[in-house]
């Protein structure tokens, strides 16, 4: 079998025009897509690996580890939980690596000839044009030009010489009007290159064809002098760039802005219009999001990393501008931070201090069973959950002007007393909450008393929440919120209503 191989890769490589390599690669595939044929319910990661100087193969399935959270896939994935279970197996595997398993070869004879012929052809059809598309590559950095061939069910088909380019509809510039003969640009991935009918795939809307476009329009950022830390878009409306230099003697923001605009207008001119607002990139995050919420001006500003959410202040006239159109300011502003911004207004904003201001008094007040002056004294020193009380170093609680050892001793207990009768009281709620989560994640008791204190009994509730609203309840990102509340809602079927 072995000499079979060696023989069919110097047949088609000779025919093809191609060199051997391809071919190898080519076999390795179809060998791969006929092995996974084979699991009928299953879709598992498989690689096929032949000896180029023998022949022969063999077949690994492989397995990426992922975090509780994050595991979806079980064709393809073992979660951090799969391998702390298997520890001989696996050993001390961790998130990120590659689990690989041998398995036994398919055999080519119980392959039929016809599906064997027909998934090379189509690899070996696949190396040609990408050949072709190489050739033209090696030539290009990422930004193609063309004309506008013709349209196909909304796609734009891009005739760039001797090879096509395709725009697929989401990735063109909303609301943007081609014509045949038009020339048009894109980007072109070449790290991540997708080919469709033989032909290469390149976007307008993507963040990386705005970054090529102040590349080739601004000499400071095309020689590294200016670097571009992020962008933040929304194709054909509005976009934030920020920008960053270490030569003292260069303006960053002005020099991608040009005299008299000319450099950024060029960029804009390309983008059907598209506002481009380029932000001064700042280490100290606070400042970071000012500079990102430009031309709105900040009162006062809250920044939570731990939560990754900032709270912004603004004078209530000035409210709609901080917002943005439809909300595009400060929307753009959070993914170019990294962070969710909320904005409000100064009235609206003392309005809700004052309002969570007196529900936590009520918390300790009602909990601890104190006066609500000694409540009051610990909304004023930071304290806002029971948690906090209970299990704070009290040294933390003895240093408050008005308290004493006494007084910090028996604030500590009471918390302590009355999370434990709260666990006790609601244990068979949690313990069917942490049931029904088991697959998604597993809470602490902390959290899953706090969960079940807000009404959240089920995987349903669970699934029904939104990221803030999450948020609100237990101490955690807005990222990992919807990660989990999504993942919820797909072991729900939620999806499937």
């Amino acid at each position: 079998m072995s000499k079979e191989v060696l023989l069919l890769v110097d047949v088609l490589a000779k025919e093809k025009n191609l060199d051997k390599e391809t071919v190898f690669q080519c076999l390795e595939k179809a060998l791969a897509i006929a092995t996974k044929k084979g699991f009928e319910d299953d879709s598992p990661e498989i690689d096929v690996v032949i000896d180029r100087n023998t022949g022969k193969y063999k077949t690994i399935r492989k397995w990426i580890v992922t975090t509780d959270v994050d595991f979806y896939d079980d064709d393809k994935e073992l979660s951090l939980s799969d391998i702390n279970e298997n520890p001989e197996k696996f050993g001390d595997a961790q998130v990120g690596d590659t689990i690989e398993e041998e398995i036994e070869n398919i055999d080519l004879g119980r392959v039929s000839a016809q599906t064997a012929r027909n998934i090379i052809a189509q690899r070996i059809k696949d190396a040609e044009r990408e050949q072709v598309l190489h050739e033209y590559l090696s030539r290009n950095r990422g930004m193609v030009i063309g004309k506008v061939r013709k349209f196909e069910r909304g796609n734009v088909i891009v005739d760039c010489g001797r090879v096509e380019a395709i725009i697929m509809k989401n990735d063109l510039i909303p609301r943007e009007v081609l014509q045949p003969g038009d020339q048009v640009k894109g980007y072109l991935d070449k790290k991540n290159l997708i080919i469709k009918s033989g032909r290469m795939l390149i976007s307008r809307s993507s963040n990386d064809f705005l970054q090529k476009l102040l590349e080739n329009n601004i000499p400071e950022v095309a020689s590294g002098r200016v670097e571009i830390v992020n962008i933040a878009r929304e194709p054909g409306t509005r976009a934030k760039v920020s920008v960053f230099t270490l030569d003292p003697r260069i303006d960053a923001k002005g020099s991608c802005i040009g005299f008299r605009n000319q450099r950024i207008d060029s960029v804009t001119k390309e983008l059907a219009g598209e506002k481009i607002d380029i932000i001064d990139f700042n280490t100290n995050l606070a400042q970071y999001t000012i500079n990102a919420l430009s031309p709105a001006e900040i009162d006062s500003i809250v920044v939570d990393e731990e939560k990754k959410v900032i709270e912004v202040i603004v004078d209530d006239e000035k409210l709609g501008t901080a917002i943005g159109e439809n909300g595009i300011n400060v929307r753009l502003a959070g993914k170019l931070v990294g962070m969710v911004v909320n904005i409000f207004g100064k009235t609206e904003a003392e309005t809700k201090h004052h309002d969570d201001r007196g529900n936590l008094i009520k918390l300790f007040t009602t909990n601890l069973d104190v006066e609500d002056e000694i409540s009051e004294i610990l909304v004023d020193n930071d304290f806002s959950t029971l948690d906090e009380v209970a299990y704070v170093d009290i040294h933390e609680l003895i240093n408050i002007e008005d308290f004493d050892e006494d007084i910090a001793k028996e604030l500590q207990e009471r918390a302590r007393n009355k999370l434990l009768s709260k666990t006790l009281i609601n244990k068979d709620v949690m313990d069917s909450l942490a049931l029904d989560l088991n697959s998604i994640v597993k809470f602490s008791k902390d959290v899953l008393l706090q969960l079940v204190e807000a009404g959240i009994k089920t995987i349903n509730d669970f699934a029904d929440l939104s990221g803030d609203e999450l948020m609100e309840i237990i101490n955690i990102d807005i990222e990992t919120a919807n990660k989990l509340i999504l993942k919820a809602r797909e072991a729900s079927g939620y999806f499937n209503e």
